[in-house]
């Protein structure tokens, strides 16, 4: 079948579970009840976006991916993670509990599918290309955590994980295409129209009565994390799996870091900042670049503007080194600078609005 109709097929499938679902949320508990301390919004939201991009996601591999051992494993480790999701989104499970989930998930990654998991850096660091052995499995566990989380805390205003994840994909998609790896090219483009439905009920959607001719939606831990993972599955197959298109890894680990530069940065700016103040990093607060935004007075829809583009220049950036094939150690030496650059900006501004 074609583009065309893979985007047709899977935003449909992705469109009625949002249907389906929306008017039984309260009954499977899957809402979002407002709070003093972090969550300001006005009435009880569905947590079904997740969900709806789980479904259209099972429906796109289905029917558009050749059946093999690597895509058979991702839906079942993504099932797991939507599991948890949806348990957490219900019953708000500890952080610990999810955390030893995910690393059962990375490890079931790591040994159900021969070479997936990150045992090169490559060039990042100088000349030589740098072979983690044994330590990759442990890194591997490090990296599927950290991707699910830094997706997961991003996800603060309307708008915001929907268009970050798209942003991802979308970069990532673009690199698969041009090193001729259709299969990894064909699942970004399933997970990015699998969001297109979410995302309009999440922007456009209402929460009163008189509003709802779209009924509003949120994520949800579920889609967080099944994007985290996704992401992550995603970077070490371009960066460790070779494609059968052309042999070679679609890009490299250094060009990775691009394409998820603004959720790593933010998450990590955030962990060193609560470490720093004595907290621990996985209480939640109100430090996120998007509560800072709208802390100095912008409203949520110029914070989603700002942050919206300053992830698309990192992907451009990222893509656009990759392909004017520039070192693999200056692409990343500029990630570092892009990262303290961002550091700096960032706290120029709360050092603003504390004043």
């Amino acid at each position: 079948m074609s583009f065309a109709g893979i985007f047709l097929l899977v935003s449909f499938i992705s469109a009625l579970s949002i249907l389906l679902l929306t008017p039984l949320a309260v009954r499977l508990r899957l809402v979002d009840v407002p709070n003093e301390a972090r969550k300001c919004h006005e009435g009880s939201i569905p947590l079904i976006g997740g969900v709806s991009i789980y479904a259209g996601l099972v429906m796109g591999i289905s029917l558009f991916i050749t059946p093999n051992i690597n895509s058979l494993t991702y839906l079942l480790c993504s099932s797991i993670i939507v599991a948890l999701g949806v348990a957490d989104d219900i019953r708000n499970l500890s952080p610990k509990l999810r955390l030893v989930v995910q690393s059962m998930v990375a490890v079931l990654m790591m040994f159900t599918v021969s070479g997936m998991y990150i045992h090169s850096l490559g060039t990042m660091f100088g000349f030589a290309s740098i072979d983690l052995g044994v330590a990759g499995y442990f890194v591997t566990v490090l990296a599927v955590i950290a991707a699910i989380n830094a997706f997961n805390m991003i996800d603060g205003i309307d708008g915001l994980l929907g268009i970050s994840s798209l942003v991802t994909f979308s970069g990532m998609g673009i690199l698969f295409s041009l090193n001729h790896d259709t299969t990894n090219m064909k699942l970004t483009l399933i997970l990015s129209v699998a969001l297109i439905p979410y995302l309009i009920a999440n922007l456009a959607g209402g929460v009163h009565e008189k509003e709802k001719r779209i009924s509003k939606i949120f994520m949800g831990d579920t889609g967080s994390m099944l994007i985290g993972f996704t992401v992550v599955w995603l970077l070490i197959q371009g960066t460790q799996q070779p494609s059968e298109g052309s042999g070679g890894n679609s890009f490299s680990a250094a060009t990775a870091l691009w394409l998820i530069a603004f959720p790593l940065m933010d998450m990590v700016r955030v962990i060193v900042d609560r470490v720093l103040r004595g907290q621990s990093p996985l209480n939640a607060d109100r430090t996120h670049l998007h509560h800072i935004l709208l802390n100095c007075g912008d409203s949520k829809q110029l914070a989603l503007l700002k942050i919206s583009t300053l992830s698309a220049f990192f992907a451009v950036v990222g893509i656009a080194m990759h392909v004017s094939e520039v070192r693999e150690a200056i692409i990343f030496l500029a990630f570092l600078m892009g990262f303290v650059l961002y550091t700096y900006r960032v706290s120029r501004l709360k050092k603003k609005f504390v004043q």
